[in-house]
């Protein structure tokens, strides 16, 4: 039999050459590929922009209510490149991110753009392992016509709070309350807020939650003497909260029934957005510092990325003030503009973002910006910090301060008890 080297040479190198290109295309497919875990949902129409001007990416966005309470990724799981959320900063969760530190030495990213205690809260030592995207801050909002009552232009203390809204509090001839300028009572995460401004420092150290006690019993001991000196006593409030605070915050300071509200930024822009409300606004600090809310947003690039070139451009893409003010821009021209406020629903932790763009399209900003100097980190906390708070932290607080009495039967540790049944269970 005679064999024909030649034609079955031809014919390997023929498959070859149709091989090769799939092959290719395969690699190329897989290259391309940015898979993003996130809890803001916005981030769909990030990358709907970014692949308007990268045709050759392939992003894919996988919602997580908490990024935080999904590491690792399950075995039948894709793996992320990118990670996007709150609570991802703790010693625990450090493990799964990769250092960041090349984008910066690359000069992907210059570390000018951010607010540095934001930019630092992302780092362990010197490594940069997350970078902070967007924020929000505790906030008290009042009626215009109600101006002459406040003196400072930009923010105001809860001892501020308290003198300023005690001279607004007015009783009927039998007693009861008409007016009353402050409810401390009526808002939870005020009476958590509290605890912030007092540096009470709830944070996480290795899987406990501690806190300085000492500080705690004196911000409790204050909020006690706030409601009983002022406002009466806590059944007082509630009754007044009940009888005229049950419409939204805004409409509460407009009704003339108190003189402050409490809410957060988010909320506040996302309204004044959606409506023309005669109302205003300052920050609340203790003096130094506002202390961030606790949801502070960051990202970071998953310690077993497959795609690191493809996270390193998006990241670097996403962080210029050109690409953040485009997307304000589009949310406004696809009528997106009401579904968040700002920046992954917040401040954008690029410095001229906030300062220079935002303001444009949230024109209530430009009389009062979150003043850098002054700007807080969040605490280290746990992923489930969220219910931490409302299980552990405010009801603890409420059966104090509610309490005719200087000990209460409820303590800390057995909130704790509970939480972590209902966390376990």
């Amino acid at each position: 039999m005679k064999i024909n080297f030649k034609s079955i040479t031809a014919k390997i190198l023929t498959a070859c050459l149709i091989t090769i290109p799939l092959f290719v295309s395969c690699k190329e497919e897989k290259s391309n590929k940015l898979v993003i875990w996130t809890s803001c949902s916005e981030f769909a129409q990030y990358i709907e922009l970014f692949n308007s001007t990268h045709p050759n990416s392939q992003p894919i966005l996988v919602y997580k209510e908490n990024p935080a309470l999904n590491l690792p990724p399950a075995n039948d799981e894709e793996t992320p490149d990118i990670i996007v959320g709150p609570w991802l900063k703790s010693d625990k969760l450090k493990s799964y991110f990769k250092p960041v530190n090349y984008l910066f030495e690359r000069k992907n990213l210059s570390s000018d753009l951010f607010y540095p205690q934001l930019l630092e809260s992302g780092k362990v030592k010197n490594t940069q392992y997350l970078l902070p995207v967007s924020f929000n801050l505790p906030t008290i909002i009042f009626s215009d016509e109600n101006k002459e009552y406040i003196t400072d232009n930009y923010t105001l203390t809860i001892e501020q709070l308290r003198t300023i809204a005690s001279t607004y509090n007015e009783t009927t001839k039998s007693g009861s309350y008409k007016k009353m300028g402050f409810v401390p009572s009526r808002y939870d995460d005020f009476l958590y807020l509290t605890t912030k401004l007092n540096n009470v420092d709830f944070h996480q150290e290795k899987d406990s939650v501690v806190h300085n006690d000492a500080n705690l019993k004196n911000t409790i001991t204050f909020l006690k003497d706030w409601i009983n000196t002022e406002n009466t006593s806590y059944t007082t409030e509630t009754d007044f909260a009940y009888k005229y605070l049950f419409m939204p915050d805004y409409r509460q300071v407009t009704s003339d029934r108190t003189l402050f509200s409490y809410t957060t930024s988010s909320k506040l822009f996302k309204i004044l957005h959606e409506q023309d409300l005669n109302i205003d606004y300052r920050w609340i600090s203790n003096g130094q510092t506002i202390p961030l809310e606790d949801d502070f947003m960051t990202l970071g690039i998953y310690k077993k990325c497959q795609n690191q070139p493809a996270a390193s451009e998006f990241i670097s893409w996403f962080f210029r003030p050109e690409t953040q003010d485009a997307i304000l821009d589009r949310k406004i021209k696809l009528h997106l503009n009401t579904e968040s406020f700002g920046i992954a629903g917040g401040f954008s932790s690029v410095k001229e973002v906030t300062e220079n763009i935002i303001p444009i399209y949230y024109t209530q900003l430009l009389s009062n910006l979150p003043p850098e100097q002054m700007l807080g980190t969040s605490p280290q906390v746990p992923a489930r910090w969220e219910s931490y708070k409302t299980i552990v932290i405010e009801p603890y607080i409420r059966a104090v301060i509610s309490s005719d009495q200087d000990e209460v039967s409820i303590s800390i540790e057995e909130l704790e008890k509970e939480w972590l049944k209902k966390v376990f269970d």
